[in-house]
């Protein structure tokens, strides 16, 4: 049914929650987690740490360091993790047509304006989506 699901992820507790989501959905049906991160393209170096602790790290490295972290929690799964220069939606649609994937899972963060019923990340993957969006609440 799913051979591949595209998750985002962007460090924080809510999408934490749909990489959750997706992974219980992964290990159900046995297939590949793709989880994806979109980084901007500005290169951007970040101090990190305090004295001698301090270390420098770039926007993709952070990226990177984060989605190794995500993926360590489900060691049981095939997990397969990118970082991607470009917006949130685009990345998540663009990787899910490059992987042929059979299903995106989006969270639903609840935000003002126009796209508040889903958000506008949801909104915009599931009117571009080459395959099945799966908005799954985390708020």
């Amino acid at each position: 049914m799913y051979k591949n699901i595209v998750v985002g992820y962007d460090g924080s507790d809510r999408a934490f929650r749909a990489v959750e989501e997706a992974a219980d959905l992964s290990t159900a049906v046995g297939s590949t987690l793709h989880i994806v991160t979109a980084v901007d393209k500005k290169e951007t170096i970040h101090e990190i740490g305090e004295s001698s602790d301090k270390v420098y790290m770039s926007n993709v490295e952070i990226a990177r360091d984060q989605l190794a972290n995500a993926a360590g929690r489900f060691g049981h799964l095939d997990i397969r993790t990118t970082a991607v220069v470009g917006t949130p939606a685009d990345v998540l649609v663009k990787e899910a047509a490059r992987l042929d994937a059979d299903l995106i899972l989006v969270g639903n963060r609840h935000v003002q304006g126009f796209s508040r019923v889903l958000g506008s990340v949801a909104e915009d993957v599931a009117h571009k989506a080459p395959c099945a969006v799966l908005i799954a609440k985390t708020a």
